[in-house]
C-alpha cells in the first residue's frame, strides 16, 4: 500500500508545478497511473485507507479516484461518504480535475448521487460540485439537465438555485468552436474543457434537451413564484432559433403558453413576443396559443365579466390537459391585485372604499364585500412586495385610504450601495464568458460574413461621400450561407 499512496501524493509534486507544458504532462501521466492503479483488484480494499491520507484541494485527482472507488463499492458509511464527498465538491482544485472527467462524471452518476442520498442532499452535492467545476456556470451539461429536472420532481429546487439563476451560453460539442490552449492553461474558461465531449465532462445535448433545461428553469421558478425569472427562462425557449417555416416544438409551445400566464402575473398584460423570435414558432405560437392571447386581452382591457368568460369557456380538462391550472388560479387573484396596482397612475393616495367600487374580483367579477377584505387584500400585497405603500388610518377617524409610494422612495442609501457591489461584481464574473465567445466568433463563419457585409457597407458609405475607387470583393463575397443554428447546437 505504500507504494500506492506514493503514487497518489506523486502529483501536484510538492512546490514544484512546472510551466503550463511540464503540468500538462504530469498530469496526463498521473491520469494513466491512476487509471492503472484504479484496476488493480487490490485498490478497493485500501481505498477507505488511502483516502484518508489525501488532501482534496492539493491531490484533487487522486481523491477523485479514490472516492469514485468508494462510493461504487456501496460498503463504505454513508455518513462518511457524505463528508468525504462535501469536502471534495467544495475544495477540489478545477485546474487538476480537468484531466478527471471521465471520473468526475463517473463519480457523479454511478451510481447517481440521487439514489445514495436523499433528494435535497444529492441536489445541494451536485449544484455544489458544478459550480466548483464551473464558477462562470455557463456552460450547459447533461449533469445540468439531468440535476435540475430531479429538482423540480421532487420539489428540491432551494438547493439548485445558484445553478438555475445562471443563463447558459455554452453547449457541448460545439461547432466551429475549437480550443487550442493547453488543459493546464490558468487563464482557460471553463468553455475550453468543459464543453469539448472529448473530455467526458458531459453526454452530448440535442436541441430538445437544452429546451427542456430552460422549460424546467422556468417551473422551477414558477414553483418559487419568481416571476420575472420565470419569465426569462421560458422565454430563451420561445426564442430558440429555428430554421423550420412552419414548426415550433411541443416544448417551445408548451413554454409559450406558460409564458403568457406568467407575463399576465408579472406585468399585469399580455407580453409581447421578442422581434428575435423565428418566423415559424411565431406562426405556430399564433394559432395553438389563441385561448391563453384571448384571456390575456381580456384581463388587459376587458372587464371582469368578460374576462371571467374568457377562462370559464375552457374546460377543466383543458387547463389540467395543458398542466396550467394552477397557473390559471394565479392569474385569476392577481387580476384584482393588477386593478388595484394601475390605480397608483392616477393616485398617490385612494381611500380603501374607493378600490373597493372601483375593482373587481377575478373570480366573482363582482366588487369585495366589505373594506376589511381590502384592506386585508392590499396588505397582503404589501407584505408580499407586489406593492409599494402604506395603509393610513386618519387619527381623526377619517376613512382609511391607501398611499402610493414609488421604489426609489425607498431606497436606502445601503441598498443602493449593495446593488451597485453586485452589479459590478456580475461584470467581473463575465470577463472570462466574453472572452470566450470573441474566440469562438473569431473562428465562425455566420460571424465572419457579417463582418464582411459591415465593411462592405462602411466602404460603400465612404465611397458615396468622398469618391473613390471600385470596391475590391470581400473574403464574405465567398462565403456560403449557413443557417446559424450550425454554429450553437451540435446533433
Amino acid at each position: 500500500m505504500e507504494s500506492t499512496r506514493a503514487t497518489l501524493v506523486a502529483f501536484p509534486q510538492a512546490g514544484i508545478l512546472g510551466d503550463n507544458e511540464e503540468y500538462h504532462n504530469a498530469a496526463q501521466a498521473h491520469v494513466k497511473a491512476l487509471t492503472k492503479l484504479s484496476s488493480d483488484a487490490k485498490w478497493a480494499s485500501q481505498a477507505s485507507q488511502l483516502i484518508e491520507q489525501l488532501d482534496p484541494s492539493t491531490h484533487s485527482l487522486s481523491y477523485l479516484y479514490v472516492l469514485q472507488t468508494l462510493k461504487s463499492a456501496n460498503s463504505y458509511p454513508l455518513d462518511d461518504l457524505l463528508l468525504k464527498l462535501t469536502a471534495f465538491f467544495t475544495s477540489f482544485d478545477a485546474r487538476q480535475i480537468r484531466y478527471g472527467g471521465k471520473a468526475f462524471t463517473k463519480l457523479l452518476s454511478q451510481p447517481r448521487l440521487q439514489d445514495v442520498f436523499p433528494a435535497s442532499v444529492a441536489v445541494e452535492l451536485i449544484a455544489t460540485a458544478l459550480l466548483q467545476l464551473d464558477p462562470t456556470g455557463s456552460v450547459l451539461t447533461s449533469h445540468h439537465t439531468d440535476l435540475v429536472r430531479f429538482a423540480y420532481m421532487t420539489n428540491s429546487v432551494e438547493p439548485v438555485l445558484p445553478i438555475i439563476e445562471k443563463n447558459i451560453v455554452f453547449y457541448p460539442g460545439i461547432r466551429g468552436y475549437t480550443n487550442t490552449r493547453l488543459l493546464s492553461d490558468p487563464d482557460l474558461p471553463p468553455s475550453g474543457f468543459i464543453a469539448v465531449l472529448d473530455h467526458d465532462f458531459s453526454k452530448p445535448l440535442d436541441t430538445e434537451k437544452i429546451l427542456e433545461h430552460d422549460l424546467l428553469r422556468g417551473l422551477c421558478f414558477i414553483q418559487r413564484r419568481s416571476w420575472q425569472q420565470a419569465f426569462d427562462a421560458l422565454e430563451r425557449v420561445i426564442t430558440f432559433p429555428s430554421r423550420e417555416t412552419n414548426n415550433a416544438s411541443k416544448i417551445m409551445v408548451e413554454a409559450y403558453n406558460k409564458w403568457i400566464l406568467v407575463g399576465l402575473l408579472l406585468k399585469g398584460k399580455a407580453p409581447v413576443l421578442p422581434s428575435i423570435t423565428s418566423v415559424g414558432p411565431r406562426k405556430i405560437y399564433d394559432t395553438t396559443g389563441k385561448p391563453y392571447y384571448a384571456l390575456a386581452q381580456a384581463f388587459e382591457k376587458r372587464t371582469a365579466e368578460a374576462f371571467k368568460g374568457e377562462y370559464e369557456g375552457l374546460s377543466q380538462a383543458f387547463w389540467d390537459e395543458e398542466k396550467n391550472f394552477s397557473l390559471l388560479k394565479l392569474v385569476i387573484e392577481h387580476y384584482q391585485k393588477w386593478q388595484i396596482l394601475n390605480l397608483r397612475h392616477v393616485y398617490s393616495k385612494i381611500s380603501l372604499e374607493q378600490i373597493r367600487t372601483r375593482t373587481r374580483s377575478g373570480e366573482t367579477a363582482a366588487p369585495l364585500g366589505s373594506v376589511q377584505e381590502i384592506e386585508a387584500l392590499v396588505k397582503g400585497m404589501i407584505d408580499e412586495e407586489i406593492l409599494q405603500g402604506e395603509v393610513v388610518h386618519p387619527e381623526n377617524g377619517g376613512p382609511a385610504y391607501l398611499a402610493f409610494s414609488s421604489a426609489a422612495d425607498d431606497l436606502t442609501e445601503e441598498e443602493f450601495t449593495r446593488r451597485m457591489v453586485g452589479a459590478g461584481q456580475r461584470i467581473k464574473e463575465l470577463g472570462p464568458v466574453v472572452r470566450a465567445t470573441n474566440e469562438r466568433l473569431a473562428s465562425n463563419k455566420d460571424y465572419l460574413k457579417w463582418l464582411a457585409q459591415q465593411k462592405r457597407q462602411e466602404q460603400q458609405q465612404g465611397q458615396s461621400q468622398g469618391g473613390g475607387a471600385g470596391e475590391v470583393p470581400g473574403f464574405g463575397d465567398v462565403v456560403e450561407d449557413e443557417d446559424l443554428m450550425t454554429g450553437i447546437v451540435a446533433g
